[in-house]
């Protein structure tokens, strides 16, 4: 496994495997031409169980070769499965009881013992109550041993007598349905009398009571319930009465993991809070569910989205996140609505709604609705947070709030007037200055420093120099989301952890290595906006990553090669000759996205088919087109490249020409957009803008988005925008919207550049503009639909403008001014037709 964090840790917690590995075949040279880590993946399903072997062989190797019955079980496991596969030297472990090579399932001290050995070890301690032979044979009801001359049950058939007594609970079963059910699940005499006892001392067990008998009760009520038992109830848990597994025992009863682990805390050992334990560091330590999640050792790949996150659920081939998995569908017991629902496979199904609606909610002991519990009377009664918090009238402006904070001389204060009132005001232990303090009587900018500098500590109590870039790049204003950024979102914390505990400096290429995307990137704009590292086509570098598992999906290595040098000559090789200060915008990254993704699937189709790449025919080809998509036609290139190169016999794709009658809306309707951007005041400034100059101006939503002041020239009395190498002029309030856009310039991101922002029309990210896809879904919120917007008003520019103006005047390529004059005038009888009959 790859140390995409770098964390400084133990390697044998990291990397297992390659521990593993190179230890055996250190032990074994026959094991070289064994697929070590595959066999590991077949043997161990956890990886703590990895970190263990992989800390025991570290410490000492011959257990591989010497058959000492010493450490873990796992290491007998190993070396069975390695001799499976042809290894020779690696040596099992012998029994330390009878010195034989057996299966060592038991511990007698600190080695290991087999079955035999440990059944005679059993025998001696437990000598029989009624002749004191040590033949031991199971426990009488008593929990007294018995011999196998004296069985439990006095000769008594544990069957018929679970029969007899389950026959009288009218489930309406015969015995044989009966006796068979409980051979199913129970198949020793002794676990049957167990089931035969409890019964007798528990009527109720089969009906509701079963969280009180032995371990296989629950599944006897399943056989039961599966053999056509009517009345047989399966328990819930006794403690927090949810419909889920009971596979543990706490207090002698049956319960759920959740309610064990509740009843064993330990404290956690990265917050110190006391807390259930949900998982263990690679030193078994105890970590919280909270802090688990931050754990950079306890992400796995998703087999989903191929990203590093926690499984939530376990698949034939690995696991899911908590984004790719889904719940499965069934009719909610609450709403009785079909949705996806928690709870799937139980009697009881609970769709989200109203598993969030009943979620920790407890009647308030003041007012008695049933909600979320916020706080507690002096006797631990539970309160809503209306009756914990009583409201009262603000001394600010008289409303009826909830107290903020008080004056000086204890009058309550609202939220909104606290946060005016001097008092709120107060010297910061830190820097002296005069604000609101955040915690621990520091001021936010202190607060951001404080837990910024913790989070990028490493385990040595230091800062590493490498990392002075991004502390001054995060370190800028505002404070406050710097503190959100690095308190509220356990997944950035981790990436700083990770590099506070790393090696050299901070690249594009480490931030590459971790795996949440989303947050990986986030933190690289805000480094990019610092100046701690320098700016990338980020377009670009997705696509290359994406392209390389794309291509991965060919099978044949002939065709993998050739779809590779294919894509590296022609569309990369293009992107990378753009022209300074030019880079990859998201279309034409999707539009190779789609040409490639297409390629596979013909390449794919071709392999199914019983032929390759070099036996295509031109018949295969149309053959394959007449069976889906227009967009499959997006092969074409490929197809002349590789026919040139002698890679395949001449083939050839059609060109895929949209339809333009069907992407355009009416005048009327256009000019109806078009006034209502100009007159309500409500629509954001951004937002109006955009839509104005896509529906004057016919500018997409990629160009839009990459607009800077440089574009804008304002002389006081008019305002023109270089949209191609003549600028346009602005008709109001078009003009003044532009100007306001100048004036602004702010977008929502967590730190400021160190150059002012140019863009127009400003990201999430900093320094960053905002992406044509987020333009495009703001403008349909508010009616507009871009391309149909567009395509008119190309249509209505293109029949009063000339080609060679149109294109100067609004930075389009003559070709695609030719185009629409083209389309323009044979289109325009029928577009007009058209639009009449609209």
């Amino acid at each position: 496994m790859d140390d995409p964090f770098n964390l400084g840790l133990p390697r044998f917690a990291v990397e297992p495997e390659a521990v593993i590995t190179e230890i055996v075949r250190t032990a074994d040279p026959a094991c070289a031409g064994i697929d070590i880590p595959a066999v590991l993946a077949d043997t161990f399903r956890l990886r703590p169980q990895l970190r263990e072997l992989a800390n025991v062989l570290q410490k000492d190797p011959d257990l591989l070769s010497s058959g000492r019955p010493e450490g873990p079980r796992s290491i007998e496991r190993l070396i069975r499965a390695l001799r499976e596969r042809g290894a020779e030297r690696l040596t099992p472990p012998f029994c330390s009881g009878c010195g034989q090579q057996r299966r060592l399932v038991a511990l007698d001290g600190a080695v290991r013992i087999c079955s035999s050995c440990q059944t005679r070890r059993t025998d001696q301690a437990n000598p029989c109550a009624i002749c004191g032979r040590t033949e031991y044979n199971g426990r009488d009801r008593d929990g007294q041993p018995r011999c196998r001359k004296h069985p439990p049950g006095d000769g008594k058939d544990p069957v018929a007598e679970l029969s007899t007594r389950i026959g009288r609970l009218d489930f309406g079963l015969p015995p044989q349905a009966i006796a068979e059910a409980v051979r199913s699940v129970e198949k020793s005499r002794n676990g049957q009398f167990r089931l035969l006892w409890a019964l007798e001392d528990v009527p109720g067990l089969l009906t509701g009571d079963g969280a009180q008998g032995p371990p296989r009760t629950i599944a006897l009520i399943k056989a039961l319930i599966d053999h056509g038992a009517n009345g047989a109830v399966v328990p819930p848990c006794p403690f927090c009465r949810r419909q889920v597994e009971l596979n543990i025992s706490r207090d002698g009863l049956r319960c759920c993991k959740r309610c064990w682990a509740e009843a064993r805390p330990e404290p956690c050992a990265r917050c110190g809070h006391l807390r259930p334990v949900h998982a263990r560091t690679h030193d078994t330590r105890a970590l919280c569910a909270s802090c688990r999640t931050a754990d950079p050792l306890s992400l796995r790949r998703c087999e989903g989205c191929g990203e590093m996150g926690i499984w939530i659920e376990r698949t034939e081939n690995g696991g899911l996140c908590t984004h790719c998995y889904q719940l499965p569908e069934a009719t909610c017991a609450t709403c009785g609505t079909l949705r996806p629902c928690r709870f799937a496979h139980t009697p009881a199904p609970k769709c989200q709604p109203c598993y969030a609606r009943s979620k920790n909610k407890q009647p308030c002991a003041r007012c008695g609705a049933e909600r979320w519990v916020n706080n507690r009377t002096p006797d631990g009664k539970p309160l809503c947070s209306y009756c914990g918090v009583p409201r009262k009238p603000c001394a600010g402006c008289g409303k009826i709030h909830r107290p903020n904070g008080r004056t000086p001389d204890g009058k309550p204060l609202c939220q909104t007037c606290w946060a005016k009132h001097p008092a709120a005001r107060r010297p910061c232990t830190a820097c002296g200055s005069l604000e609101r303090r955040f915690h621990f009587g520091l001021c936010a900018a202190c607060a951001a420093r404080r837990h910024l500098t913790e989070a990028l500590t490493g385990t040595d109590g230091t800062v590493r120099p490498e990392l002075a870039p991004v502390m001054e790049a995060m370190l800028r204003p505002p404070p406050l989301a710097v503190l959100r950024w690095v308190r509220k979102t356990p997944a950035r914390r981790a990436i700083f952890e990770a590099l506070a505990n790393g090696t050299g400096p901070v690249t594009h290429e480490v931030l590459d290595r971790f795996a949440t995307v989303r947050t990986a990137d986030n933190i690289r704009a805000v480094l990019v906006a610092g100046g701690a590292l320098p700016a990338r086509d980020e377009q670009l570098a997705k696509l290359e990553k994406w392209l390389t598992k794309a291509i991965a999906r060919v099978e044949d290595p002939d065709e993998r090669w050739i779809l590779r040098t294919y894509v590296n000559w022609q569309p990369l090789r293009r992107f990378r000759r753009l022209s300074a200060g030019k880079q990859v915008t998201h279309g034409q990254a999707n539009g190779v996205r789609i040409e490639v993704r297409y390629v596979v699937r013909l390449l794919e189709w071709l392999d199914q088919n019983g032929s390759s790449l070099a036996q295509c025919t031109q018949d295969h080809v149309d053959t394959w087109l007449s069976d889906g998509p227009a967009l499959r036609s997006s092969v074409r290139a490929f197809l002349h490249w590789t026919s040139r190169r002698g890679n395949t016999r001449p083939l050839t794709a059609p060109i895929n020409n949209g339809d333009f009658t069907v992407h355009v809306i009416a005048q009327d309707q256009r000019w109806t957009l078009v006034r209502r951007l100009v007159q309500d005041d409500q629509l954001s400034t951004a937002d109006r803008a955009a839509g104005l100059l896509l529906l004057l101006f016919a500018q997409p939503a990629s160009r839009v988005t990459l607009l800077t002041t440089e574009h804008v020239t304002d002389d006081g009395d008019k305002v023109t925008l270089r949209l191609g190498q003549k600028p346009a002029e602005l008709p109001a309030p078009l003009d003044d919207l532009i100007r306001q856009l100048v004036r602004q310039r702010q977008g929502r991101a967590v730190t400021v550049p160190l150059e002012e922002p140019k863009w127009l029309f400003h990201g999430a990210y900093p320094g960053q503009p905002l992406a044509p896809s987020a333009l495009c879904d703001r403008l349909k919120t508010i009616g507009i639909r871009p391309r149909v917007a567009r395509n008119t008003s190309l249509m209505e520019i293109a029949s009063e403008l000339p080609a060679y103006v149109f294109s100067r005047l609004l930075g389009f390529h003559q070709n695609t001014a030719d185009n629409w004059d083209r389309e323009r005038g044979g289109l325009s009888a029928e577009y007009a037709a058209e639009i009449s009959r609209r």
